[in-house]
């Protein structure tokens, strides 16, 4: 049965999170014993405000699920690139970190899975918060949790779109198809017996631009817990980054500027740096994370686990080519019998390693201006946002020691990003956009053109007969 389709097994009926299950609660099935939400009949789903409020809780619960951005989309990122190793004796993420994906593979199938039932889910709070509004007689107050529904369910329809756009399409101007991008869900729920079709990379970048600017139209003015939803400040940066990903860079800058300027977040120190991955608490760093409880972090399919007792490990070039030993982020690491160890999933010590995992930070932003300034050949901007996180190399002590020619500033860029976002899961997703040539499987092979290949569509929903198009040439641009 598609993952598309309004069912997603459940027929007629919708899921909605449990009420009593709060702020994002858990990213991790074993929060419950079973799922943590109830179906109830699509009729009633948005009846008021409070049902807005609680389907809203379900789209960020569905998010941080260990299935999408609570693990698989950070780790294949890292996986699938020259950061991290899988243990061949877990299995886990091994067949992602080989290459010897199939379309049956169950990792993919899940984040496309769950990618899509964050966007149908988003699409029908969007319809039923807006119904709601239109229909009148509304408070003050419920007009603004309404406002704010609308505003966070567009943009959290917009990453998901763009996280799936970037694992099962090609990188944005690169793909000719008329059918290499997703089936845009923008103005209603899919009905459950229409036959689909991809659209294009680009129309589906479109679609995500269209939600980014729709998002920014509703007033979204959270009051507490602001870094913990999608806050004025991290749509802003999901616009930078989606503009940095179309080769946008004037637009990508100003955006990242702005999202800056929104966060009004202060300068973090090293010590404040290093100890934020051993927290919840949220710091200047922050812009938008995955907030994690002691309930749900321990469970087999975290990072967690994956980088601990499941022996996930990082490249070897991490020490050797990446990070300097000034460099304030080797702390973020271990060696352990010649291995490298990832620290930034460590958690909080005797609270059951419990860690959040961030989506947007302001790190990014500072990189984003970065490179956007130097590709438009605004070198001494470019400088200058660089150096917000270069000099956690305590060696570079001022803008003078970075590159000040437009080549070697550029590569010294891409570096600083793994140097910042080790473990995090950007790197496969940068090498695809700028066409990096790089080794995978843990140096198997070499000088591997990430930018041709794309991941297939679950076999499940080609099957499922709904017309769904399969990637056809995948699997001629495996690495070899």
């Amino acid at each position: 049965m598609s993952h598309l389709k309004t069912k997603y097994n459940m027929k007629k009926q919708i899921y909605t999170l449990i009420a009593a299950v709060g702020l994002l609660a858990s990213s991790c099935d074993s929060y419950f014993d079973t799922e943590l939400y109830q179906q109830i009949p699509q009729e009633n789903a948005y009846a008021n405000v409070m049902d807005i409020t609680n389907n809203l809780h379900g789209i960020y619960y569905m998010c941080g699920q260990y299935r999408f951005l609570g693990r698989n989309t950070v780790a294949i990122g890292d996986m699938a690139a020259d950061i991290s190793i899988a243990n061949p004796s877990s299995g886990h993420f091994v067949s992602i970190n080989t290459y010897s994906v199939t379309e049956t593979e169950a990792i993919l199938n899940d984040t496309w899975e769950y990618g899509y039932k964050v966007i149908d889910l988003a699409t029908r709070n969007i319809n039923g918060a807006k119904a709601l509004l239109e229909a009148g007689g509304l408070s003050a107050a419920d007009q603004s949790s309404l406002n704010r529904a609308i505003a966070q369910s567009y943009a959290l329809r917009a990453h998901a779109a763009f996280t799936l756009v970037n694992l099962f399409g090609l990188p944005y101007g690169t793909d000719n198809s008329e059918h290499g991008g997703l089936i845009i869900v923008e103005d209603a729920p899919i009905p459950e017996t229409a036959q689909v079709s991809r659209a294009s990379v680009q129309s589906t970048y479109e679609w995500i631009i269209r939600d980014i600017t729709a998002a920014q139209g509703y007033p979204n003015e959270i009051s507490g817990g602001v870094q913990y939803y999608f806050n004025p400040a991290a749509i802003k940066a999901l616009e930078a980054r989606v503009l940095l990903y179309m080769g946008k860079y004037s637009e990508a800058a100003t955006a990242a500027g702005e999202a800056l300027t929104l966060r009004g977040a202060t300068e973090i120190s090293d010590k404040e740096y290093v100890s934020r991955w051993n927290s919840t608490s949220i710091s200047n760093e922050d812009i938008f994370t995955i907030v994690k409880s002691a309930d749900d972090n321990l469970s087999a399919n975290s990072l967690n686990t994956l980088y601990g007792s499941y022996g996930g490990t990082l490249t070897k070039r991490i020490f050797n080519e990446v990070l300097a030993s000034t460099d304030i982020r080797r702390q973020l690491t271990d060696t352990v019998d010649g291995a490298v160890y990832l620290k930034k999933y460590l958690g909080i010590p005797g609270n059951e390693s419990v860690t959040n995992i961030p989506v947007f930070r302001v790190s990014e932003m500072h990189l984003i201006q970065a490179e956007a300034y130097a590709m438009t050949d605004n070198l001494p901007a470019a400088r200058t946002a660089l150096f917000n996180t270069a000099k956690r190399n305590t060696a570079i002590t001022s803008e003078n020691d970075l590159p000040a020619d437009k080549k070697k500033l550029l590569a010294f860029i891409a570096l600083e990003r793994q140097r910042e976002f080790f473990g995090e899961g950007h790197r496969w997703y940068d090498a695809r956009r700028t066409g990096e040539k790089i080794s995978v499987s843990d140096g198997k092979f070499q000088n591997y053109d990430l930018s041709k290949f794309v991941y297939p569509i679950p076999a499940n929903e080609i099957n499922a007969g709904f017309g769904t198009e399969q990637n056809e040439t995948w699997k001629k641009h495996l690495p070899k």
